[in-house]
């Protein structure tokens, strides 16, 4: 299922290579924070499926508003990749889960579920790598959203966070 997702964020994005990088080093942290929270089954395709396409109407949102703004991402998004994970042979539950986290993944205090946190979580992790924001900005977003185990150490190891 993720695979297939993986080549479809691919083919979305033809060769730009950074926004298919992120979505894969989002995929790796939400897979070890779901594995360490004791995710599985559904909550995991979930957790995947949703770490793969978060991003994946940046390229429509660009094309067709010339910005990619969080909020025209989460307008934008659930179009793009529902049919994605339809086609990925997800259940209908697992489709709209996924839908409603990219719908609301630059909303973050309507976060509402430990699949939803996960995503947050990991996209902020890659973010602060790729150094889309400050470490204060950083260590701010951290005290105030990053509640997993796994997030927290990630972000402690990683960036000093406390």
């Amino acid at each position: 299922m993720v695979g297939h997702a993986i080549m479809e964020l691919i083919d979305v994005n033809g060769s730009d290579t950074r926004r298919i990088s992120h979505a894969l080093k989002v995929l790796g942290f939400a897979r070890a924070i779901a594995e360490a929270e004791g995710l599985s089954g559904d909550a995991l395709a979930v957790v995947e499926l949703a770490a793969v396409l978060h991003d994946i109407a940046i390229r429509c949102c660009e094309e067709k508003y010339g910005s990619a703004s969080g909020r025209l991402q989460e307008k934008e998004g659930p179009a793009i990749a529902l049919p994605i994970v339809q086609r990925c042979g997800a259940s209908a539950a697992v489709a709209q889960r996924v839908a409603y986290i990219i719908a609301h993944h630059h909303t973050y205090d309507a976060i509402d579920g430990l699949d939803y946190r996960i995503i947050v979580e990991a996209d902020f992790l890659v973010n602060r790598d790729e150094g889309e924001f400050s470490q204060e900005a950083f260590l701010r977003f951290f005290r105030r959203y990053f509640v997993t185990n796994a997030g927290r150490e990630m972000a402690r190891r990683m960036f000093g966070a406390e």
